[in-house]
């Protein structure tokens, strides 16, 4: 299957995929830049009672006139979608699917969509979950101090009551169950110690709102450092509620958010990732190059860019197979890794080529015995199957100050220097400023 994005282009197993989101019980939505459904995890389907062949490649109005009793979903489908976007960061909405009457179900909704590097529109990630028991038992808590403390002693989400005068009223036991401290010590220690300092502005702004009656509720993710210090991703949900005798407290309800954590990474570092070789794709490549070349020029060092393929490939392809062609990619790929330091990138970037970036260089020099080591690596037998196979690659090099200090025109003139080695007649390396600025 075709997908037109780096999140999920050239996938080796889209079943590998499928299968990754199919085990998450939240409801998954992937759609494209124009707001068509690409693919939607387990629950989805069942819940809409969808087959793939039913909404693959179609939008939510497009659904919607196929399937009429899905249309009042579908349309708040596009406005929400709409809303995501005009945003363009996450929303998060709750909403019932149902009419007021029937199923109480509340789900929460958070819309995150991602831009391309020009700031067009490429995917739209949509996860829902119920949140209805929590609804619930939030409504229990108000109703009750007394019930509220029972249940908040036998969850694992940490309750935290303060009065309006900011003071902890009741902090709940499950503080020590998730992160590991004293229930006792902990109410004394000074406002956020345990916060991430990146996410105290944000904590922080929201939790002062609830005091000062400018929000009555807010949401907010954020790391507290557990007491053998790691941090845990949190859902803090703060509510201002009135007790039965009319005094007011600010609640706050921490959920650990972990797993949900580590599947967006999942999910999003497919956006980054070769999935054949494993390696940084071209998306991943121009960040990294923006931040090298950022680095040298506060240390007045080079950037080298080398841009390379193999030579004969597509003989080695029609001759062999694709399968094995794909063998050779992920071999070279090794090799190279092999010879490079723990601050170089390697890169492929489309078919057979490959782009390395080597940081931190000093001279020329190193750059030209980088790139020779490479080229005699990989002119060493391929064992691809039953057969052994000898090939090469021809580099083209670029270097940061001396050929530009822009990200794109180093790896143009790489792939510049790149024919010209071949040119010369493969399995050479050659530098752009002596091709094109020294007219060697």
């Amino acid at each position: 299957m075709e997908f037109s994005s780096d999140f999920l282009t050239k996938y080796d197993s889209e079943a590998e995929l499928r299968f990754l989101i199919d085990m998450i019980p939240e409801l998954i939505v992937l759609k494209d830049g124009e707001g068509r459904w690409l693919m939607c995890n387990r629950s989805v389907r069942q819940l809409l009672q969808l087959e793939e062949a039913q909404y693959k490649y179609k939008t939510d109005r497009e659904i919607a006139e196929q399937y009429p009793a899905l249309r009042e979903i579908m349309e708040y489908n596009h406005v929400t979608d709409e809303q995501a976007w005009n945003k363009a960061s996450t929303l998060i909405i709750e909403r019932s699917f149902e009419e007021y009457g029937r199923s109480q179900d509340l789900w929460e909704i958070i819309k995150t969509p991602i831009f391309d590097g020009k700031g067009n529109r490429e995917r739209l990630m949509s996860v829902s979950r119920n949140i209805m028991q929590r609804r619930l038992m939030e409504k229990k808590l108000y109703e009750s101090q007394e019930r509220f403390r029972f249940i908040a002693e036998n969850i694992t989400d940490i309750v935290t009551i303060f009065t309006m005068d900011r003071q902890i009223d009741y902090l709940s036991p499950s503080l020590a169950k998730v992160l590991g401290y004293d229930i006792e010590a902990a109410m004394k220690q000074p406002r956020f110690t345990i916060l991430h300092p990146d996410d105290v502005p944000d904590f922080a702004n929201a939790f002062e709102a609830m005091f000062s009656g400018e929000l009555a509720q807010s949401k907010v993710e954020c790391r507290y450092r557990h007491i053998q210090g790691h941090y845990i991703w949190f859902e803090m949900s703060m509510s201002r509620v009135s007790h039965d005798d009319g005094e007011e407290y600010v609640l706050v309800v921490g959920r650990d958010i972990s797993e949900r954590k580590i599947h967006e990474q999942q999910l999003n570092s497919l956006a980054y990732v070769d999935p054949l070789t494993g390696v940084p794709n071209r998306r991943y490549l121009m960040k990294q190059l923006e931040q090298d070349i950022k680095t040298a020029r506060q240390h007045n060092t080079m950037v080298g860019v080398l841009y390379l393929d193999v030579d004969h490939f597509k003989q080695v392809n029609d001759t062999l197979g694709h399968e094995q062609g794909d063998q050779l990619l992920i071999q070279m790929v090794e090799r190279i890794t092999d010879e490079l330091g723990p601050v170089d990138t390697i890169a492929r970037i489309g078919g057979d080529e490959f782009v390395v970036v080597l940081p931190i260089m000093t001279d020329r020099n190193q750059i030209a015995w980088m790139a020779e080591t490479v080229c005699n690596t990989l002119q060493q037998p391929w064992q691809l199957g039953k057969a052994s196979v000898v090939t090469g690659s021809s580099i083209g090099i670029s270097i940061y100050p001396n050929d530009s200090i822009s990200t794109a025109d180093l790896i143009r003139h790489a792939d510049k220097a790149l024919y010209e080695a071949k040119r010369a007649g493969k399995a050479q390396f050659a530098f752009y400023e002596d091709v094109f600025l020294n007219g060697r």
